[in-house]
């Protein structure tokens, strides 16, 4: 009797070890395969830069390639890309700004898996020069984590300091010093590379009110929404970066009857889903090569 119940106790560990198994190797597949379409679309958009301006800039040389608009939605959206003409503050309002580096390069392999699966941060600008985010960085540490786990509903106070914030759009500015533990892999910037999006407006006619409802969402969220380190649990009050993102912008659909989906496989969003959703397109993509900043961007046509 008690063989018969150790094979099957065995049994069921192998059957479970199998089914791990083949949710890992399809997981990797998936994101590979993510990774090749991320690339196939960077590439498109960068292939059809045609102007370059060079400019040095904080001590850096900085190479501006003017990218052709090409696109109907592109021609639609008469919008230039950067908030300011000296475009060193990238996107408009309710743009979305995209970081596939993870947070913390100094810790190899959570580094990336991060980087690989999920990417690194995301945010929604928002109105004169600022984005909303949520980040999850504390300087309570664990514990102050675990109580924002634990809590229910908004957190109305701040008192967690772990809520959506709205700040100053850092993205291209100086973001940290040496000696800070992040520096010595992304150096003086906030990362090495990021993108910017645009959602493909389904009535350019409306586009204005559909960009504040997003916004107005997330600003409703702004000192109250709790980061979410559960991520698919806890969902209705809390918020991780990504999450935050593609649901201010779903929330315009009850609202408007439109169809934005910047989450299609309705799972965990991450920054792949964002750039890789046919409701999105790229309108910046900058990049650092050796000593020099490359910034793509659309071409302005107001």
């Amino acid at each position: 009797m008690k063989r018969k119940k150790r094979i099957r106790i065995k049994k069921i560990f192998k059957l479970i070890l199998i089914i791990t198994l083949i949710g890992f190797m399809y997981s990797i597949g998936v994101s590979t395969y993510e990774a090749i379409l991320k690339q196939q679309k960077l590439d498109e958009f960068k292939n059809r830069a045609y102007e370059t301006e060079i400019r040095t800039l904080y001590g850096q040389e900085y190479q501006f390639h003017k990218v052709k608009r090409v696109h109907d939605y592109e021609l639609a959206d008469k919008r230039n890309v950067f908030y300011d003409d000296n475009k060193l503050s990238p996107g408009k309002k309710g743009d979305v700004l995209l970081a596939f580096e993870s947070p913390f390069p100094q810790i190899p392999v959570a580094h990336h898996l991060v980087t690989f699966y999920f990417g690194g941060h995301a945010a929604l600008v928002a109105d004169n020069n600022t984005v909303i985010e949520s980040t999850g960085m504390s300087s309570g540490g664990i514990k102050d984590m675990i109580k924002a786990v634990l809590h229910r509903g908004y957190d109305e106070e701040n008192e967690l300091n772990l809520s959506v914030q709205q700040v100053p759009n850092y993205w291209m500015s100086v973001f940290r010093h040496n000696g800070e533990v992040e520096y010595p892999y992304y150096g003086k910037y906030y990362r090495n590379e990021f993108y910017a999006v645009r959602t493909k407006f389904e009535d350019i006619d409306k586009r204005e009110e559909h960009i504040d409802l997003a916004v107005e969402f997330a600003s409703d969220k702004v000192d109250r929404g709790l980061y979410n380190y559960l991520f698919f649990l806890d969902t209705k009050y809390k918020f991780y970066c990504t999450d935050l993102v593609t649901r201010a912008y779903a929330s315009i659909n009850k609202l408007e009857n439109t169809n934005y989906n910047l989450n299609e496989d309705g799972f965990i969003s991450s920054d792949y889903d964002i750039l890789l959703s046919s409701d999105t397109y790229i309108t910046i993509y900058k990049e650092t090569k050796g000593d020099v900043i490359h910034i793509y961007y659309l071409e302005d046509v107001a």
